[in-house]
């Protein structure tokens, strides 16, 4: 990534600062819609009966709270990698600018990362929101050496689940609408991902399924370096899967969107949405 890369997604981010901001309301709500979802699990958590769920939730500080907090603030992550790309498409289709930026000598690479970096930026906010609520309702306390690690897992899953946002955003400009990627991979995380739940209490032969799901491994090594306190040897198996998933995953779904890009194109129904 070179200085003028760099540039041109800082003026990305710019615009995007400036067009939230502009709408002051909605900027503000979007962090107090946290809260009641946080209450509404903190509350939740009460009726677990923690002598049920102590055993597989041992690992992770054997509190469901945490765990489960954890498991919904990187669902939303999930849920904006998957529908970001899209999202950003669709809004420079009805705008009408999609075609004259894609004219423009800004690479494909370059368009998509600088479209939606502010949104990745403000989740990981709402992130560490989430976490300083779990801190403060249940008193888990982490060190500052975790930090690194933590930055470390929170990039390695933004690059894995941008490859499924990409490829997703493919078949919407392909067919404008259903997009069978973002629906397989949003019911297979939050089903088998460990969510809200425990992995390790799904059969033996769904085990090995969720271990191919990305969500499986950023929810795992950030719970374990976050509540169980392993050390980076202990989670290394999950950063190396997560990076494999970015290695493979984002010059994979690139080709697919470049693919779609072309062919629409070609059809003319690239400003069609």
């Amino acid at each position: 990534m070179n200085i003028s890369m760099l540039k041109i997604i800082w003026a990305f981010i710019k615009r995007d600062i400036f067009h939230h901001a502009s709408y002051r309301l909605s900027f503000v709500l979007q962090f107090f819609n946290i809260f009641p979802v946080v209450l509404m699990f903190f509350f939740l958590s009460g009726l677990v009966d923690q002598s049920l769920v102590s055993g597989p939730l041992t690992a992770y500080g054997g509190k469901y709270f945490p765990f489960v907090l954890i498991g919904i603030a990187f669902q939303n992550y999930l849920s904006l990698a998957m529908t970001n790309f899209s999202a950003s498409i669709r809004d420079s289709q009805l705008s009408g600018t999609l075609e004259t930026v894609l004219a423009t000598p800004v690479s494909l690479p370059t368009f998509l990362i600088g479209s939606t970096a502010y949104s990745f930026i403000c989740n990981s906010l709402r992130i560490l929101v989430y976490v300083g609520f779990g801190a403060f309702f249940c008193e888990f306390a982490f060190s500052l050496i975790q930090i690194p690690v933590i930055l470390v897992i929170i990039i390695l899953t933004i690059a894995a689940f941008s490859s499924l946002g990409i490829f997703s955003a493919s078949f919407i400009l392909l067919f404008k609408k259903g997009d069978p990627v973002n629906w397989l991979f949003s019911v297979l995380s939050w089903l088998l991902g460990g969510v809200y739940y425990p992995v390790s209490i799904l059969p033996g032969w769904l085990q090995k399924v969720a271990a191919m799901i990305p969500m499986t491994h950023s929810l795992e090594a950030f719970r374990l370096c976050l509540l169980g306190g392993c050390e980076v040897s202990q989670i290394a198996h999950h950063l190396w899967a997560l990076l494999a998933w970015a290695l493979i995953g984002l010059p994979v779904s690139f080709f697919c969107f470049r693919f779609a890009l072309n062919r629409s194109r070609k059809l003319g129904t690239l400003g069609q949405y």
